[in-house]
Order: C-alpha cells, then structure tokens, then sequence
C-alpha cells in the first residue's frame, strides 16, 4: 500500500510541471505573456454566425409582486443563413408557462418584437426609445427545454 501511495506521487509531481515542463518558475517576460496571449486566444476562437432576436415587453404580476416593463429575450443562433424567428418564439412562450405556473398570477404582454440581431443590441435599441425597461432575462433558444 505505502508502495502504491509513492509511486502515485512521484507519478502526479512528474506530471505536474509549471512553466513549459520545467519544474522551477521562471520569470514571466513580454515574449512569456504574448505566446501565453496567442494560446488562449488559440482556446477560444468564436466563430462570428449571426443572431436573431425575439422580445416580449411584459409586466408580471403576483399576490405581494409586481414588475413593470420586464423584458424578456430568446436568442437563437442562425442556421444556414435563415432566419429562425419560429424556434425564438416558442422559448418565449415556454418560459411565460414557467413563470406563470411557478411565480406569477398575471402576466400580460405589453409588447413584443423580433429582429435579426443579438438581444444585447435589440435591448440597447429598445432602451433609447423606452428608458423605464428592465432586463428581465435572455433565454438561450437553441437549448432544448422540456
């Protein structure tokens, strides 16, 4: 057993190397942190597809709640180039049900809108023209929810 225990830490502290497999650390220079920069950015390359948006305007109301203006988003991400405003709409919905069964007596729609942008610009425009809005959600539309 104490065998086993050994041979696991030698095992873990090989394997556990800092700074380019050198066990000592070494100084972190302007070459260090631009190859570390072009790594990461390696990581997380986002591919630019577009984004439709669909918005509902509503107030919500329970026994001792109520919110005024609370907009709720559902974005969905492009498919070959169409516009999938259908898929949006029906995570709005879905999530209305949810707040209706669990949280909210009332909720009326005041409301609603679409547009073939990302909901963070659709709610920077809709801010402009109505200042009193309150980001309520942004629902992702292209994950399934039952």
């Amino acid at each position: 057993m104490r065998t086993c225990v050994l041979l696991l830490a030698g095992t873990m502290s090989n394997r556990s190397f800092a700074n380019d497999g050198h066990t000592t650390p070494s100084i972190f220079t302007g070459t260090h942190f631009i190859r570390s920069l072009h790594s990461f950015d390696s990581l997380i390359t986002v591919h630019s597809t577009a984004k439709v948006c669909a918005c509902q305007i509503l107030n919500l109301r329970s026994n001792n709640h109520h919110i005024m203006n609370a907009v709720v988003f559902a974005e969905k991400t492009n498919e070959a180039g169409q516009a999938n405003f259908t898929k949006a709409r029906i995570r709005l919905e879905r999530e209305k049900r949810i707040l209706r069964a669990l949280f909210y007596n009332k909720i009326e729609v005041i409301g609603k809108t679409t547009a073939a942008t990302d909901c963070n610009t659709l709610f920077q425009q809709l801010k402009k023209k109505k200042d009193n809005l309150l980001l309520y959600e942004v629902l992702d539309a292209d994950v399934a929810v039952r």
